[in-house]
């Protein structure tokens, strides 16, 4: 597994270890990330430019990445009270975040984990979901529950082993977890 660093900043009693950096404290930091979305029912959505989209019940990945700052962007990501802004927050207004997966990069991973994913018998639901910027068919996944996770998370993250990285587990209070 990668490098474990504590954030030197106050939210670290919140959210724990998690991106960072001496100068930013992760302000600056580059990386990418996938948030693990529980639906819990069959949902209809109108998602900005999409339009109006059926989401069946089910575990989500979605692919991202922050160029601009790792550790705020997810930070937002957490944030229940914030502007609908991309497309992944319409989703997660109704589809409670469970974790966060992190690795801190200089150049994206969003799709080649989104390639990735569906090799692994990811379900594309929504078409351009969060990739109107790139070639992807989407960077929203639906995929399959428990080991299945545990299996793919290893797998996208264990190949990244010399960045930065990190899980964090989320509460109904979209607060940090402690760790398994």
């Amino acid at each position: 597994m990668g490098v474990k660093t504590q954030l030197s900043h106050p939210l670290k009693e919140t959210l724990g270890p998690g991106p960072s950096t001496l100068q930013t404290n992760g302000a600056g930091m580059k990386g990418s990330y996938i948030l693990v979305l529980n639906l819990a029912e069959d949902t209809r959505l109108t998602v900005g430019r999409l339009g109006t989209l059926e989401f069946p019940a089910g575990l989500y990945l979605y692919c991202g990445s922050a160029l601009n700052g790792l550790e705020p962007r997810i930070r937002r990501h957490l944030r229940r009270d914030k502007k609908l802004h991309w497309h992944i927050d319409y989703l997660s207004a109704v589809a409670p975040l469970i974790e966060v997966w992190w690795v801190v990069r200089e150049e994206r991973w969003e799709c080649r984990w989104a390639q990735a994913i569906t090799g692994q018998g990811g379900e594309v639901v929504a078409q351009k979901f969060g990739s109107s910027d790139c070639r992807c068919a989407t960077h929203l996944l639906k995929v399959a529950g428990g080991d299945g996770l545990e299996t793919i998370r290893s797998g996208l993250l264990d190949k990244l082993a010399d960045a930065e990285q990190g899980v964090w587990r989320v509460g109904d209070d979209g607060q940090r977890l402690p760790p398994v």
